[in-house]
């Protein structure tokens, strides 16, 4: 009999079998996600990378799409449909909301609402009960204390930490006060989504500056207020960010900083 040297039998063709060959695979497997993880984490972007946003419209459009858009002019409905959007799909919440000021067209009829008959309104948003409890607190609170343009209150950390700390809880900002205050802060149920819809649809129309949320009969060198804004949600960003699309420039949503849009709108 013939004896291999080892050298010899290190040169032999490996028998693999079904279970070294799984081990293999497991193992390329997990060196090759391993490096692209790292390559995900390690990857930076171009400084002057526009991100995707979640929705966009032609600049051309005279709408972008929000709710917000159909509503803007009244300002009860506004807040109502920022109430329920918030936490909400807008394909869920926009029959709700057909349904809710059809059957509560003013605050006075909102306030007045039966519990059972509005949290079965509100049924098929979830939560219905407190929900139907909020939007009554609401309504109450509207008509004891309804919005004026002379009359502001703080929220606090809006729109930015530690705003409104150097207001009292229940002080009221006249108008000539420079402290940041919102005509609609006072009402219960109003987080950073109601006042910032409020503050791009509408704020302008109850200073008394224009007519609409698209700056009809507004005064030469007029700024509106949604140039100030700086959203965190998503769909009003990318609003925010269509709206400087239509007047030539790149918003950032990340940095409030904007940049001449002539490339991207070609």
């Amino acid at each position: 009999m013939t004896i291999k040297s080892p050298s010899a039998v290190s040169e032999m063709p490996r028998c693999v079998t079904r279970s070294m060959s799984r081990r293999e695979s497991a193992k390329n497997t997990k060196s090759t996600a391993n490096v692209t993880e790292h390559k995900t984490s390690t990857r930076r972007l171009p400084v002057d990378r526009v991100l995707p946003t979640p929705r966009t419209a032609p600049i051309q459009n005279e709408h972008f799409g929000l709710v917000q858009e159909s509503v803007g002019t009244d300002l009860y409905k506004l807040l109502v449909a920022a109430i329920l959007w918030n936490r909400t799909r807008g394909v869920q919440a926009r029959p709700v909301l057909l349904k809710l000021i059809s059957d509560y067209p003013s605050p006075n009829h909102l306030a007045e609402a039966s519990i059972s008959h509005l949290s079965d309104l509100l049924h098929p948003l979830g939560l219905h009960n407190s929900r139907a409890r909020r939007l009554v607190a609401f309504a109450k609170a509207w008509m004891q204390n309804p919005p004026s343009k002379s009359r502001r209150y703080r929220k606090l950390h809006y729109p930015s930490h530690g705003d409104g700390l150097d207001i009292g809880k229940n002080e009221v900002l006249a108008e000539d006060d420079e402290r940041e205050g919102w005509e609609v802060a006072h009402l219960p149920s109003l987080g950073p989504y109601a006042l910032d819809s409020f503050r791009i649809f509408h704020r302008d129309i109850l200073r008394g500056l224009t007519q609409d949320w698209n700056g009809k009969g507004a005064r030469p060198g007029f700024e509106p207020e949604w140039k100030r804004v700086a959203p965190m949600d998503k769909d009003l960003q990318a609003y925010i960010r269509w709206r400087w699309l239509k007047e030539g420039w790149v918003w950032d949503a990340e940095t409030g900083t904007k940049s001449s849009g002539v490339q991207e709108m070609k």
